[in-house]
């Protein structure tokens, strides 16, 4: 009886943890945001007719856009798949950056069924702290490279300050999203190269190379999408769902690599302990 009681005070304690509370607390922070109506002139793709995909691409499905519906449980998936692993090992990064991942899954699901101007803009913001939140996650690991280093000197609160605001660049310009997430998407990219170049593997290397060419194939199919659609066959797997598969891949691609980055460091320090 005491051993079931205590499995479950500690699934409870997984369950609501620091991690889960911070992105649940984040996540109402930017809805409270767009329920002001500020970002309501926000440019953003809105309605169907903006996706290669019909509507009814599946007719013995009962929603729209069935498989880009469908493919946003993937986030959850990925989430989920790495939850257990980081939250044991109390990784507040790691297990924060899976229940983003699930959360997203619900944000996206919301943007493609519901087609609002407020769902996009949440779609949209939420994917800059996303990138954000695992580019602080990788510098957390030993690394000396010059992105690491210049985060390293700033305090982890205003890195996540001022990217929550650079979304207001697209109030400004319509790329203005655009320019906040090429500039986040690079950074993240490049902290993980130098993580990996500091203490490596063919492993790490191995596990980088899927993450990056998943981010260059969410980039790239999903501006394809709608070029594609006269030059595509299969309606139901449009650009916009194979650039999806590929975002839920550098997901769980950049978790994984943490992780075996992890592993690496903790083999190198040992060794040299033993010496």
């Amino acid at each position: 009886k005491q051993w079931y009681q205590r499995r479950v005070r500690e699934q409870g304690e997984r369950m609501f943890s620091k991690a889960l509370l911070y992105v649940l607390i984040a996540t109402l922070l930017h809805i409270a945001f767009i329920n002001t109506g500020w970002f309501d002139r926000v440019t953003a793709e809105l309605g169907y007719e903006m996706y290669a995909e019909r509507v009814d691409s599946v007719p013995f499905l009962p929603f729209p856009m069935p498989m880009n519906t469908l493919i946003n449980f993937g986030y959850t998936l990925a989430g989920l798949a790495w939850l257990s692993t980081f939250s044991k090992s109390n990784d507040f990064w790691g297990e924060s950056f899976c229940w983003y991942s699930i959360f997203y899954s619900l944000i996206q699901l919301a943007r493609i069924v519901y087609q609002t101007q407020r769902t996009a803009v949440l779609d949209q913001w939420i994917t800059t702290t996303i990138f954000c939140h695992v580019t602080l996650w990788i510098t957390s690991l030993p690394s000396d490279g010059i992105v690491t280093r210049s985060l390293r000197s700033c305090n982890r609160g205003a890195i996540l300050i001022v990217s929550f605001l650079s979304y207001f660049l697209s109030l400004y310009s319509d790329i203005g999203f655009d320019i906040a997430l090429g500039i986040h998407m690079l950074i993240a990219v490049r902290a993980g190269y130098e993580a990996h170049q500091a203490r490596g593997s063919a492993q790490s290397g191995a596990v980088f190379g899927k993450a990056v060419l998943c981010c260059l194939g969410f980039v790239v199919l999903k501006l394809a999408d709608l070029p594609l659609r006269d030059y595509w066959t299969p309606n139901c797997l449009s650009g916009h769902f194979l650039s999806k598969i590929c975002d839920v891949g550098q997901i769980y691609y950049a978790a994984e690599l943490v992780y075996v980055l992890n592993g690496n460091f903790a083999s190198f320090r040992q060794h040299f302990a033993r010496d």
